[in-house]
């Protein structure tokens, strides 16, 4: 991966973070140790595995996938957000299915809510 393509991945992670931060009154930071480790691009969300993707040629399955083997590696449920550019970003929340239903930031954020709700 080139430096570029680095810059562009954090940039979006930080842009993504910001507006779910915000929807959930939090402060959500990336995790550094993502590259090193292997790990999911947030774990500041409880219960949540979150992967960020901002590309142009969209490989969702793919992503997907990804974002499930992070998430069952730590424990928690997987939510990817992506986009490409000129467009809104898209959410893929993990379902109590075991599939995903697609939503936006807003929609990402409701599901958050509703899972730390339903924690004892």
């Amino acid at each position: 991966m080139s430096a570029m393509q680095r810059r562009k991945g954090a940039a979006a992670e930080r842009e993504v973070l910001k507006l779910l931060g915000e929807e959930l009154g939090q402060l959500l930071t990336r995790n550094l140790t993502q590259t090193r480790e292997g790990g999911a691009d947030c774990l500041a969300v409880k219960g949540w595995a979150i992967e960020v993707k901002r590309q142009e040629r969209l490989s969702r399955p793919t992503w997907w996938r990804q974002a499930v083997e992070q998430a069952q590696r730590v424990g928690a449920e997987p939510m990817l957000l992506f986009r490409r550019n000129r467009e809104q970003w898209t959410a893929w929340v993990h379902t109590s299915q075991g599939q995903w239903r697609q939503t936006d930031i807003v929609g990402a954020a409701q599901a958050i809510r509703e899972k730390w709700l339903a924690w004892p």
